[in-house]
C-alpha cells in the first residue's frame, strides 16, 4: 500500500529508535541492538543494503540511491547484475520501504502494480514545487534568501548542483559529480517527481523551523528525518561515520568498492553542507521534542549529542 505524510506523523511518539547506517563504528552495537529489537524495545531504521550487516529485519527501509532502484531489482541492469544485488530484494524481505523517488526514477506504475510491502516515495529536490531546472539554475538566490547559506562551492551527493571545486579533487571526478543526477542535465527534462512537499520542507512545516535541510547528501540523514517525522524519542544513530577512507562496518558487500566516498568527499568535499544540514535537523528534532544521539563518541562531527545506547 502506498503511504503520505498522514500515515507516518508522529506514528511512533516517544518511541525509542536507533537509525542503524553503515559505517565502521555499527560493529559495536550491531549485536546489542539486534537483542533490543528482538526484545522489542526499540524499532530499527535501516538503509540500502541492510542485509549485508542484520540478520534481523529493521522496522523500516529507507533508500536514496539512483543505481539501487525498485526497476532494476525487478527487470535487472548492468550494474545491479555487477554488484550482485539479489533479484526482487523488496519483495523478498516486505518491510515498509522509504524510497527516494527523485533518485529511484522508476515508472509510478510499474511501483504500484508490484510492489508487495508498503512504499512512500518521498522528494528530496522539489522544494516550493520548482522543476530541477528552476531548483538548478535559481538555487543560490533560492537558498540565500532560504537558508541565508552560500552553496557556491559545493556540490551534492547523488544531486548534484554543480561540479565541486576543492583543491586535489581530479577533473575526471568534478565532471562526474556534475552529471550523476540526470535531473540536473540542462538539456534533459524534470523528473517529473514533484510531490505536495519535500521531506525536507515537511520537516521544516511541523517543526516550525526557520529553515530547512539541503536536497541532501546521504541516505542516513534522511533516514534521521523519517524517525523524527515519527515522533521517535531518543533518536540513535550508529554508522554515521561520513568518511569512506576509513572502510565500511563488517559484512560490507563488494557494491562498497564502487562508492565515491572512497575520495573521503563526505567530511571534506561536502562538510559545510553536512554540518549546516546536522544544526537544523538536531535544531528541528528539539523542536518537536526528539533528541537525536550519536553513538559514534570518536566521530568528526559533533552537531548532534553524543552518548550511549541506554534504554
Amino acid at each position: 500500500m502506498k503511504l503520505n505524510y498522514d500515515d507516518i506523523v508522529n506514528k511512533h511518539k516517544d518511541v525509542p529508535c536507533v537509525v542503524a547506517l553503515h559505517g565502521p563504528s555499527l560493529d559495536k552495537q550491531k549485536e546489542q541492538i539486534q537483542q533490543l529489537q528482538k526484545d522489542k524495545k526499540i524499532l530499527r531504521f535501516s538503509v540500502n543494503e541492510w542485509y549485508d550487516h542484520f540478520t534481523e529485519k529493521p522496522d523500516y527501509w529507507v533508500v536514496s540511491n539512483g543505481e539501487y532502484t525498485i526497476d532494476a531489482s525487478l527487470r535487472g541492469s548492468p550494474v545491479w547484475n555487477l554488484r550482485q544485488y539479489p533479484h526482487d530484494v523488496f519483495n523478498k524481505y516486505k518491510i515498509p520501504l522509504l524510497y527516494n523517488a527523485t533518485a529511484d526514477l522508476t515508472d509510478k506504475r510499474l511501483v504500484d502494480e508490484n510492489l508487495k510491502c508498503d512504499y512512500f516515495p518521498y522528494d528530496t529536490r522539489h522544494f516550493k514545487g520548482h522543476t530541477c531546472h528552476q531548483v538548478f539554475l535559481n538555487f543560490k538566490r533560492h537558498y540565500e534568501k532560504n537558508k541565508n547559506f552560500n552553496f557556491t562551492d559545493y556540490g551534492n551527493n547523488s544531486q548534484m548542483w554543480q561540479p565541486p571545486h576543492v583543491e586535489g579533487f581530479p577533473d575526471w571526478m568534478k565532471k562526474l559529480h556534475g552529471r550523476i543526477g540526470g535531473g540536473w542535465d540542462l538539456h534533459g527534462k524534470c523528473c517529473g517527481i514533484a510531490g505536495d512537499l519535500t521531506l525536507q520542507e515537511k520537516l521544516q512545516e511541523i517543526s516550525g523551523h526557520k529553515q530547512h535541510m539541503s536536497p541532501g547528501h546521504t541516505v542516513g540523514m534522511f533516514a534521521i528525518i523519517f524517525a523524527t517525522l515519527m515522533g521517535c524519542d531518543p533518536i540513535y544513530v550508529v554508522g554515521l561515520d561520513l568518511d569512506c577512507r576509513i572502510g565500511y562496518a563488517q559484512g560490507a558487500g563488494q557494491h562498497s568498492q564502487f562508492n565515491i566516498g572512497h575520495l573521503g568527499h563526505w567530511s571534506v568535499i561536502f562538510r559545510d553542507f553536512l554540518l549546516d544540514d546536522m544544526r537544523i535537523l538536531n535544531e528541528s528534532a528539539k523542536l518537536l521534542g526528539s533528541k537525536i544521539i550519536n553513538l559514534n563518541t570518536d566521530s568528526w562531527h559533533d552537531e548532534f549529542s553524543k552518548g550511549d545506547l541506554i534504554l
